[in-house]
């Protein structure tokens, strides 16, 4: 009995594994969801990857990426069921249709000779060449965006979908055509002064080019100064600027002092004017003044001379003086009066004789046993 039991078990372990294996072969695999991200400065295109060939064909137009752009930021890959064998387990989920995104972000990129300044870490310059065969090269920076109108328009003409890979490959070969353009028209020392003509015909012509590939650059310009394939001609220009400085600087100073001692004599001669004035002035102060009292004199003597043959003058210059003794007189008569010479009108004073002093005589000397 019990070795009866131990076969029924045995049998029954084989039968549910044979059943479990025999389930499991007759499911397929299990269709997982996938899903995918759109960034905020992306634009997201779904592109069936199968069909019929007419709308293969319409891959290559504008319209048809345009038809194909959502606006969702979550999208999920559509799958169907790829049989790869006689079961009908034998076989995958692949996707029907393919997600490509654009990023709108603004690139900005710098190209110089120094790998230690520019974007990358190389020579990425941008050479040229003068109409007198020197070359040189010089900074550029250049910065572009992809508007969300023009994105299927991008995405048409560069279906990698970067625009960092498009600026360091056409955006900076378009820049150097252009550049050289313009450095192989004038030779080198007429050149230096031509970096504007270079950089306006740069932008000119890439800002519209571009653009119409759905590219918008917003910034082209140049930096830094020229760097020459022949070290010995930056040394050069070098010594040539240095001598050119020290020369204005010393015409500078040349004029500086020329115009001080220019102000020095015209202050001198500014001084020595006044003083002039002011001595020329002195003097005809004192000649009016001396003119004045010398009229006034010439005035009062002629008045005197005039009124002393009046003899109302007389009269009134005698009131003058009577009545100057009525004020300064205090109350006494006079002990002494001197009196006129009757009519012939000497003096008549009132006057106050000081009482004659007693003088005492020396005492007399008598000689000695005299």
């Amino acid at each position: 009995m019990r070795s009866a039991a131990k076969k029924f078990a045995v049998l029954s372990c084989i039968a549910g594994v044979i059943t479990v294996s025999t389930l499991s072969g007759c499911l397929r695999e299990y269709d997982k969801p996938e899903y995918v991200e759109v960034g905020t400065a992306e634009t997201a295109f779904v592109v069936p990857l199968e069909g019929d060939t007419t709308n293969q064909a319409k891959f290559q137009s504008e319209k048809y990426l345009e038809a194909r752009k959502v606006a969702a930021k979550r999208i999920q890959i559509q799958h169907r069921w790829s049989q790869e064998g006689r079961l009908h387990t034998a076989g995958r989920w692949i996707a029907s249709v393919k997600v490509i995104k654009v990023d709108r972000s603004p690139v900005t990129r710098e190209w110089t000779a120094d790998g230690g300044t520019g974007t990358a870490r190389a020579n990425q310059a941008i050479w040229v060449e003068s109409a007198d065969s020197v070359g040189f090269s010089t900074g550029f920076t250049c910065t572009a965006m992809i508007d969300e109108a023009d994105a299927a328009r991008f995405l048409y003409w560069y279906p990698s979908g970067s625009l960092a890979a498009v600026m360091d490959t056409e955006v900076r070969a378009r820049i150097q055509q252009n550049a050289a353009e313009v450095a192989a028209k004038y030779p080198l020392d007429l050149l230096r002064a031509r970096k504007q003509e270079m950089i306006d015909l740069v932008r000119a012509d890439s800002i519209p080019f571009f653009k119409q590939r759905g590219i918008t650059i917003t910034t082209i310009s140049m930096f830094g100064g020229m760097t020459y394939e022949n070290p010995e001609i930056q040394k050069a220009i070098d010594k040539t600027f240095i001598a050119q400085q020290e020369k204005v600087v010393n015409m500078a100073r040349f004029e500086a002092q020329q115009k001080e001692n220019e102000r020095i004599e015209l202050e001198a001669t500014s001084t020595a004017e006044r003083v002039r004035r002011e001595a020329q002035g002195r003097g005809d102060a004192k000649v009016t003044e001396a003119k004045a009292e010398a009229s006034a004199i010439r005035e009062v003597a002629q008045a005197l001379a005039e009124a002393g043959r009046n003899p109302a003058f007389i009269q009134l210059r005698a009131l003058e003086v009577e009545t100057a003794r009525t004020q300064r007189w205090d109350g006494k008569y006079p002990l002494y009066y001197m009196g006129g010479a009757g009519s012939a009108g000497g003096p008549n004073l009132l006057l106050n004789v000081p009482a004659p002093q007693s003088i005492e005589a020396p005492p007399t000397t008598q000689p000695v046993g005299g």
